[in-house]
């Protein structure tokens, strides 16, 4: 396993003062007031939901390679709403034999979502979802599956140091001849390892708004990308504020959050210490779609 560390409260008060100095955090907003759980908490599934529309129109590389074994179980890990497990079940039902579709999600808040968006799209009634850690959970359903997908460029989000939880988590509950799916952001053609340049300070918002619902006003801050051994390390702030449709204040909060950018060979290595071996990357899309298999 590559070497990582935790970041130290030090680092963390160095990146607040900055967020305070620009403007971004107001004052008397402290170290107390960061959290690091945006992915299981309710103002996250909110935000998701309402990027629904956006997120109509995106393409997922992965489920074209999904079917290729004829598999008979799949798993998606992050099935938030089911935007994307709806897609498998479409082509699912393509299929001569259909395939038995499960999906585990880490925010419970999305299970609302899920259940408006199956009215939309029936299929993902025939599927079976779990709202829980995939990392943690003995109840998936079954033991075992033969395709696992990790779709949307999820894997990034892994910190380095949950890596070798995620790979043991999905070697447990991948059948012995099944393949693991996954999708990371790649690297330009022409270059071997993430530039920093390519990570750079950026700044954006967003207003997500629903009839009847309160608003919710979004931004975000990255810092430049750090250089690691093993690649890059992005730190993005994230403010969300809930607002009453008169806009005051309701809720507030801030969120720190982790993707690392791992460069391709040292991605090799971590997968063969791992113990899985790589069928074949795709790189054709906007992402770098990878499906291994268990060593």
């Amino acid at each position: 396993m590559v070497s990582a560390y935790m970041p130290s409260e030090g680092e963390i008060r160095s990146e607040l003062q900055k967020l305070q100095d620009l403007g971004f955090l107001i004052e008397n907003e402290s170290i107390s007031d960061i959290k690091n759980d945006l992915h299981s908490s309710e103002i996250w599934a909110d935000v998701f939901w309402r990027r629904r529309k956006n997120h109509a129109i995106r393409i997922d590389p992965e489920i074209q390679f999904i079917f290729d074994d004829n598999p008979k179980t799949i798993l998606e890990i992050g099935t938030a709403y089911g935007r994307v497990l709806s897609k498998i079940a479409v082509e699912s039902e393509k299929q001569t034999t259909k395939a038995k579709l499960f999906g585990i999600e880490i925010c419970k808040h999305c299970k609302k979502y899920f259940q408006a968006y199956s009215k939309e799209h029936p299929l993902l009634e025939d599927c079976n979802v779990l709202f829980d850690d995939f990392l943690k959970t003995n109840n998936v359903f079954q033991k075992q599956f033969d395709v696992i997908v990790l779709p949307m460029n999820t894997f990034p989000s892994f910190p380095i140091l949950m890596l070798e939880d995620l790979f043991s988590a999905v070697r447990k509950h991948l059948n012995p001849n099944g393949v693991w799916i996954f999708s990371t952001y790649k690297p330009k053609a022409s270059d071997k390892k993430y530039k920093s340049e390519n990570l750079r300070e950026n700044h954006s918002g967003e207003l997500l708004v629903e009839i009847g619902e309160d608003i919710i006003a979004g931004e975000h801050y990255q810092f430049p990308a750090i250089k690691k051994d093993y690649g890059m390390q992005a730190i993005t702030y994230s403010l969300y504020n809930r607002l009453t449709r008169e806009y005051k204040l309701k809720e507030r909060g801030i969120y720190r959050n982790t993707r690392e950018f791992i460069n391709p060979e040292d991605l090799k290595k971590i997968i063969k210490d791992n113990d899985f071996q790589i069928k074949f990357i795709d790189t054709s899309s906007h992402s770098a779609v990878y499906c291994l298999s268990k060593t």
